[in-house]
C-alpha cells in the first residue's frame, strides 16, 4: 500500500521549513539522505523506511499540477509554484499516512499554496500489499519482481517509479504496478508498463487481480509476484471490471518514428518531436522531462545537453502539448515519449506520439503525406507507423478494454527502401508513394484510416511483401 501527498508551494522551502515539516511528521523518527540528498527518508525505531520525501521541483506551468492531481488546484498558487512529494509505506500499527499529510500541511502552513492528499481506494488486507523495503516506491520485492503499490487516481510516470526501475532493473528484477480499478495512468507511465518485463496490475471492487491491458486474472506467486491465473477458465474471459464501459469515450492517434542522424557538435535534438507535434497537435511541446510532474518547458538545447552528459547510454523522456487552460485554436491534446541512443551510424531518436480527439472528430490523415515528404528532405527518416485507437482525449488510460488499435499507415526511409529494393518497395500490394530522389526514395504506404478492422489484413500483406523472410506484423495481443 503506498500514502502519497503533495505541497504544491508558493515559495521555495528553506532548510528551516523542511526542518519544521519532518519534526511535525514524526518528531521520533530517524532522518537518513539518500539519492545524494535528493530524497529524505524517515525510518522508525526499528530501521524500517517509514515514509520518504523528495526534493521541491519548480514546475514551468502550474497547469501541470492540475493535469496530475486535480482541476483548479493551482487557481491561488503563483505561475510557477513548488512540488514537494511525500510518500508513506503501509506499515502495521503505523500512521505513515498521517506522517506524510503532517508533513505537506506543515510546508503549506509556512510557505503558502495548496495540498493534495487522494482518498484511499486500495482495499487493505492481502499481505503483498503491505509492508516497505529499503526503496521508497517499492512496497513488496521477490526474486524476479518489484511491487509499487499507487493508491491515487492518476498514477504518473513519478520519480520513484523512473528510480525504481533504475535500481532493480539492473539486478533483473521486473516492474509490477499495482492500483485500484478506478486509477488511470499517464501515457508516460504507459510507454514502460507496456514492456513485455513490466506489468500493470489492478485491484477489482471483488478484491480479485487483472492485467489492466488484457483483464486476463492474475494471482500471487512468491517468486514472481503478480502472474496469469492458470487456474481461471478460459471461457469466463477478462475479468468483469474490465469489461465495463471506458468513462470518457474519443480516439487516439498513435505515431511511432524513428530518425537517425549523423553525430556531430552542432547537432541539436528534438526537430523531429517539434515536426510531429506541430503537424498533428497543431503546437510544438510545452513541456518536458524525465519523470512526472514534468518541470521544464520545452527547449530543445538543454534536451540535447542532457543527452550528450548520459552518452552513450541511452536518454529517455516525455513531454507534452500547452495544457488545456492556455490551449489555443486548432491546438489538441499530446503527449509523447522520446528515446535518444547512439548507433553504430550516428545519433538516433525514436518519438512515440499519442494525439487525443474527443469523439465524433476526425484527424486530417492527408497530413502524413506532407509529414513523410518534410522527413524525407531532410535525409533522416528509417521508419514511421501511425495507428488509431479508442481511448480517452485526456490521453490518460483506464483499466478497461477499448479495442486493437488499427493501422493507419507506414513509412520506409531511404536506407530501408535501398535494403528491400526500390522496385519491390514501388509494387506492393499497398501502393506506395515516394518521396525524395527517385533511386533512392522514402515511400508512404497509406493503409487505411484506422477504423476499418480489415486494415490489418492489408498490413500483414504488405510487411509480408516488404520483409518475405520474417514475420509481418499483426495486432498487440493486449488492449490499447
Amino acid at each position: 500500500m503506498s500514502h502519497d501527498a503533495v505541497a504544491l508551494l508558493a515559495g521555495p522551502p528553506d532548510r528551516r521549513a523542511l526542518t519544521k515539516a519532518l519534526v511535525a511528521a514524526g518528531p521520533d523518527l530517524r532522518v537518513r539522505f539518500s539519492a545524494d540528498g535528493a530524497v529524505v527518508e524517515l525510518l522508525d525505531s526499528e530501521g524500517r523506511l517509514f515514509a520518504a520525501m523528495q526534493a521541491a521541483q519548480r514546475l514551468a506551468l502550474s497547469a501541470e499540477a492540475e493535469r496530475l492531481l486535480a482541476d483548479g488546484i493551482g487557481d491561488d498558487l503563483p505561475a510557477q509554484p513548488y512540488w514537494v512529494e511525500a510518500r508513506g509505506a503501509e506499515l502495521a500499527g503505523a500512521d505513515t499516512a498521517g506522517a506524510v499529510g503532517r508533513f505537506v500541511r506543515n510546508l503549506v502552513e509556512r510557505l503558502g499554496g495548496a495540498v493534495w492528499e487522494p482518498e484511499p481506494r486500495l482495499a487493505r488486507g492481502d499481505a503483498f500489499l503491505d509492508g516497505t523495503t529499503d526503496h521508497p516506491a517499492v512496497t513488496t520485492r521477490t526474486d524476479r519482481a518489484v511491487v509499487v503499490v499507487q493508491d491515487r487516481p492518476l498514477v504518473p510516470l513519478s520519480p520513484w517509479i523512473v528510480d525504481a526501475v533504475a535500481v532493480h532493473g539492473r539486478e533483473g528484477r521486473r516492474l509490477q504496478v499495482v492500483t485500484p480499478s478506478t486509477s488511470r495512468i499517464t501515457h508516460a507511465l504507459r510507454s514502460v508498463l507496456v514492456d513485455p518485463t513490466a506489468r500493470w496490475v489492478v485491484q477489482a471492487p471483488d478484491g480479485a487481480y487483472f492485467d489492466g491491458f488484457s483483464g486476463v486474472p492474475l494471482v500471487w506467486d512468491e517468486q514472481e509476484a503478480f502472474v496469469v491465473d492458470r487456474s481461471a477458465r478460459v471461457e469466463d474471459g477478462p475479468h468483469e471490471a474490465y469489461r465495463a464501459p471506458v468513462g470518457v469515450p474519443g480516439s487516439h492517434l498513435l505515431v511511432e518514428l524513428r530518425v537517425e542522424h549523423p553525430a556531430g557538435r552542432a547537432l541539436v535534438l528534438g526537430s523531429a518531436a517539434e515536426l510531429l507535434a506541430e503537424r498533428l497537435g497543431g503546437s510544438p511541446p510545452s513541456l518536458w522531462g524525465t519523470s512526472e510532474p514534468l518541470p521544464q518547458a520545452w527547449d530543445r538545447a538543454v534536451v540535447t545537453r542532457l543527452c550528450r552528459e548520459r552518452a552513450p547510454g541511452q536518454t529517455m523522456f516525455a513531454f507534452t502539448g500547452p495544457p488545456e487552460s492556455v490551449r489555443g485554436e486548432g491546438v489538441l491534446p499530446f503527449s509523447g515519449i522520446q528515446r535518444v541512443v547512439r548507433s553504430a551510424s550516428g545519433v538516433r531518436e525514436s518519438v512515440s506520439l499519442a494525439v487525443g480527439r474527443p469523439a465524433g472528430e476526425e484527424p486530417d490523415l492527408d497530413v502524413l503525406s506532407s509529414l513523410v515528404a518534410e522527413l524525407a528532405g531532410r535525409d533522416v527518416l528509417r521508419t514511421m507507423t501511425v495507428q488509431r485507437a479508442a481511448g480517452r482525449p485526456d490521453l490518460t488510460y483506464e483499466p478497461r478494454w477499448s479495442g486493437f488499435p488499427l493501422p493507419v499507415g507506414l513509412a520506409v526511409g531511404a536506407e530501408g527502401v535501398s535494403e528491400i529494393g526500390a522496385d519491390r518497395a514501388l509494387s506492393a500490394p499497398v501502393r506506395g508513394v515516394p518521396f525524395g530522389p527517385p533511386l533512392t526514395p522514402s515511400v508512404w504506404y497509406r493503409v487505411g484510416d484506422g477504423t476499418e478492422p480489415g486494415a490489418w489484413e492489408r498490413f500483414r500483406g504488405l510487411m509480408g511483401h516488404l520483409h518475405p523472410d520474417g514475420d509481418p506484423a499483426g495486432p498487440p495481443s493486449g488492449g490499447t
